[in-house]
């Protein structure tokens, strides 16, 4: 049992099976966490794959979305790649019938050398800011990552018009996979539009966690650069870090993508993903989903009496002095905000009542105590046992060689 399983580990924890096989511990395997560690560091054994165009046909709602990868003519599988997630526009399109023409093919619209290239479909129903969607996106991206060998530092999401406008949903409710977040001629007040039937409640503070790189056009006629930048400064002020280019004589198009193209790359180079990062600001207003960032959770929202007042980044001036909220909020939200120095742990939060912090050995020493400390109350103080049920149920809901956990705390709010 124990040769077989320290085998196939790898491979079991990728497919996700973990889900239906609970029981496999570290009893279970007689493997030690140490070494179940080393082999989810390795990660898988990949040998040649496809190259060029290849397709990823899934269903939504039984609507067939004609996915594709794009793989560069000299992929290898002995060293780690970039991809790139890029989101069409015109999703509000039906579905192409049985005896409509095929669909025009997705096309990337602006090449970037040395990386894969995955484009999703949408069509109207399966829109970029749907659930079914952003499901879709990470299940895609789960499957590249196991038959490519994808650097996961190196994931990043961008998007033109409706794609770009997608960007923004998918970090703020979303965030984990991406080292950087590119919406191109995109704009946030699409998102606020209740006729688009947008997923849920959406908050602007979320957008700390995803370095935004912001392209937009002065003659656009849909999004105009001009009436996106009150809404970067918004950002801005809320500690967003966001790049904002605006191109003046640029339309509802990629004609400055000759001027822009050095500019993306140097962002890209720049802004590596952080597997664990020691600052983690994140809101939602659901526990079923889009509550976990990283290495926090959000599991039960409620008030507390030490909820501390933390501002809202929802207010923007549309001229002439006049200041409006960008998002419409129905229901009730909860924040934390959190700094990680080494093994201490202090929290800020409004609405949550309880949340969970994962433990990566790479940033906490497991020999000393773990600290946390929530609106000035201490709620842990001890050190922390590493377990193996725990290192493998999260990698197989992560599939991320750089980011693996040894154990929770969880944490009931004072």
């Amino acid at each position: 049992m124990r040769v077989v399983v320290a085998s196939a580990l790898v491979a079991v924890v990728s497919a996700a099976v973990l889900d239906a096989q609970p029981q496999l511990t570290r009893e279970a395997t007689g493997t030690s966490y140490d070494e179940v560690a080393a082999r989810l560091k390795a990660g898988h054994d990949y040998g040649q794959a496809r190259t060029g165009r290849v397709s990823l046909r899934t269903t939504n709602r039984g609507v067939t979305l004609d996915n594709v990868l794009d793989v560069p003519a000299d992929y290898s599988p002995s060293r780690s790649w970039p991809l790139r997630v890029t989101l069409h526009g015109g999703v509000g399109r039906p579905a192409p019938g049985p005896d409509d023409p095929p669909a025009r093919p997705l096309t990337d619209r602006f090449p970037i050398d040395g990386e894969l290239v995955l484009h999703p479909r949408a069509w109207a129903g399966s829109e970029w800011w749907t659930a079914a969607q952003v499901e879709n996106i990470q299940r895609l991206v789960d499957r590249v990552k196991n038959d490519y060998n994808i650097d996961e530092s190196r994931i990043y999401v961008t998007g033109f018009s409706d794609g770009g406008t997608g960007v923004y949903f998918l970090a703020m409710r979303a965030a984990t996979l991406w080292a950087a977040c590119l919406p191109l001629h995109g704009h946030p007040l699409v998102l606020a539009n209740a006729d688009y039937g947008v997923d849920g409640m959406l908050f602007s503070s979320n957008l700390s966690n995803c370095p935004l790189h912001v392209v937009n056009g002065g003659r656009d006629p849909l999004y105009p650069s001009a009436s996106v930048a009150p809404i970067i400064a918004m950002f801005r002020r809320g500690g967003v870090p966001v790049d904002f280019v605006a191109y003046p004589n640029a339309g509802h198009d990629l004609s400055a993508w000759g001027e822009e193209r050095p500019r993306f790359e140097a962002f890209l180079k720049a802004h590596p993903r952080v597997a664990h990062p020691d600052r983690i600001s994140w809101e939602t207003e659901r526990t079923d989903r889009y509550n976990r960032f990283r290495w926090l959770v959000i599991d039960r929202l409620g008030t507390r009496g030490s909820d501390r007042p933390l501002a809202d980044v929802n207010r923007f001036a549309t001229g002439n002095g006049i200041e409006t909220s960008l998002f419409v909020r129905g229901r009730q939200s909860g924040r934390v905000d959190i700094r990680r120095r080494g093994n201490n742990f202090e929290a800020e939060t409004r609405g949550v009542t309880a949340f969970t912090l994962l433990l990566s050995p790479d940033v906490v020493d497991f020999s000393k105590p773990v600290r946390v400390v929530v609106n000035g109350q201490q709620v842990h103080d001890a050190t922390v046992e590493k377990s193996a049920r725990t290192l493998l149920n999260w990698a197989a809901r992560d599939n991320d060689r750089t980011m693996l956990y040894g154990a929770e705390v969880r944490v009931t709010v004072p």
